[in-house]
């Protein structure tokens, strides 16, 4: 586990905001769970901060794959959101992994 970001909040950002992102099946249901549609993750994730981070941790699944984690609030609902970046520049995607209650 890391205490910092692997991955740039900044370029999360710009790839998402160009949609360049896929929001998994798990994340999906987690959203829906909760009332939140695809725009709400968007929203969230484009409004994300440093002060949210929470940690860094190594993908389960996927060895060799680091994942951020942030803990936002969004609609008042504090949230669990989990992030990672695919690809190689300039075929980089974000993967919202998990987007749950907190």
């Amino acid at each position: 586990m890391r205490s910092f970001p692997t991955y740039s909040l900044d370029q999360v950002c710009a790839l998402v905001k160009e949609r360049r992102y896929r929001v998994t099946g798990t994340a999906a249901r987690e959203a829906g769970a909760l009332s939140l549609e695809e725009a709400d993750i968007v929203a969230c994730v484009i409004g994300l901060n440093e002060a949210v981070f929470y940690k860094s941790m190594q993908a389960l699944n996927r060895p060799g794959f680091w994942q951020d984690v942030y803990r936002p609030e969004y609609g008042g609902i504090q949230l669990y959101v989990k992030l990672q970046l695919e690809g190689a520049v300039p075929d980089d995607l974000v993967v919202i992994i998990q987007f749950k209650r907190r």
